[in-house]
């Protein structure tokens, strides 16, 4: 699913505690020569920092660089093997110093020389996912213009065309000679089919261009997703996200003409769990329910959000409707099977949820997408909860 910056945790491991003496704890005066270690965990400190501001680069997540760099920094602080590397086996030489008594310096332990080449290629490839993405934008972009204006071009030389032939067509009027009258219309019927044809034909190049050069920026764009408010709660997309998503699926299928469904989930009960257990019992419900959701909508395109509350949505995007009604029951025997153990409570809490669906419609608004879905997630709390209901017009169509 998309990338964001992650909270910055406290720095427990350090090899060197700043000197008391030192001003604020800042380290040597400037113009001094700093210690090795100081300069180790300085490294460490950029490091950290990199992998904290990751973003994803084509399949590797900003989690994975994250990791990366996090790796290579205990490897600076502690002398743990960096990564992809086993830890080398001890030699007669090491044993030897410890034996005797012998430190060995902290940073002649210390793979400087691979870190150099790891952040060096991570840049690199970095460098050249962003060059490309912006050349990818741009194209898309420059091919966009280039159509339009081909098209603008294209439809004023057919103007001219018909407003020709309409001048002969009215001056045959004007004389009155039915042969003339007759000849003419016959010809202007002529253009006017050609044109049109003409039209359908130069607009459906033009879509089937875009289409394809859309289809190659679906990462870039889904970065872009990535980037909206996370809710601060459940740490999945919020409603404003949704609201931008929603939008964006509706114009996405207008294009393509590929329909999406629309799951609106409620968790059954959840007032209770508030006001039997506490509000902190009740986030760790929703946290753990949101964990269980996107494990259940795990599809590249799959978009899940919390609407608001105990309320959850889920896009499907260019799906049908049966297919829909059968991921989300597996989703619905996810979440019966989830138990949600919390503090000092015996028995472990277990959920029941409702589900709406409704897939789009050609030409339906998001606003009236959603309303049908959130209106089949009340049919389904008012038929009893634990169920999932379709949107009748939806049956209808099926």
């Amino acid at each position: 699913m998309l990338f964001r910056k992650r909270d910055k945790g406290t720095r427990s491991e350090s090899a060197h505690d700043p000197d008391p003496t030192d001003e604020a704890g800042g380290g040597p005066p400037p113009g001094d020569p700093v210690p090795a270690d100081q300069a180790l965990d300085f490294m460490a400190e950029m490091l950290r920092i990199m992998g904290e501001n990751a973003f994803d680069i084509g399949t590797k997540g900003a989690e994975e660089i994250e990791a990366f760099f996090e790796a290579w920094a205990r490897h600076l602080l502690i002398g743990i093997p960096p990564p992809g590397r086993e830890k080398p086996a001890d030699d007669e030489s090491g044993k030897k110093k410890r034996e005797t008594g012998e430190a060995t310096p902290r940073e002649s332990r210390r793979d400087l020389p691979g870190l150099r080449r790891a952040f060096r290629d991570h840049r690199e490839t970095e460098a050249g996912y962003v060059t490309k993405s912006l050349g990818d934008f741009r194209s898309a972009t420059w091919a966009f213009i280039n159509g339009l204006r081909r098209s603008l071009t294209a439809e004023q030389n057919s103007d001219r065309r018909i407003s020709h032939r309409m001048r002969r067509l009215e001056g045959a009027v004007r004389r009155g000679d039915p042969d003339a009258i007759k000849n003419e219309a016959q010809q202007t019927v002529t253009l006017l089919t050609e044109f049109l044809a003409e039209r359908g034909t130069r607009h459906q190049e033009q879509i089937s261009a875009m289409a394809a050069r859309l289809e190659g920026l679906r990462d870039e764009l889904d970065n872009v997703r990535a980037q909206a408010a996370i809710d601060p709660v459940t740490e999945i997309y919020n409603r404003a996200s949704f609201d931008e998503q929603i939008e964006r699926e509706v114009d996405l299928a207008t294009l393509f003409g590929r329909r999406g469904c629309l799951l609106m989930i409620d968790i059954d009960h959840f007032k209770w769990v508030n006001d039997t257990h506490g509000h902190p019992c009740g986030d760790e419900v929703l946290k753990q329910f949101a964990a269980t959701l996107t494990r259940c909508f795990m599809r590249r395109d799959d978009f899940v959000a919390r609407y608001g509350g105990e309320e959850f949505v889920v896009v499907l995007r260019d799906i049908d409707l049966p297919t829909a009604r059968d991921v989300a029951e597996r989703g619905m025997t996810a979440i019966r099977n989830l138990e949600v153990h919390f503090g000092e409570l015996e028995e472990p809490i277990r959920l029941t949820a409702s589900i709406g669906i409704a897939r789009l419609r050609v030409g339906e608004t998001a606003s009236a997408w959603v309303e049908r879905a959130d209106r089949a997630l009340y049919q389904a709390k008012n038929g009893g909860r634990d169920r999932i209901e379709v949107d009748p017009i939806d049956l209808e169509e099926a």
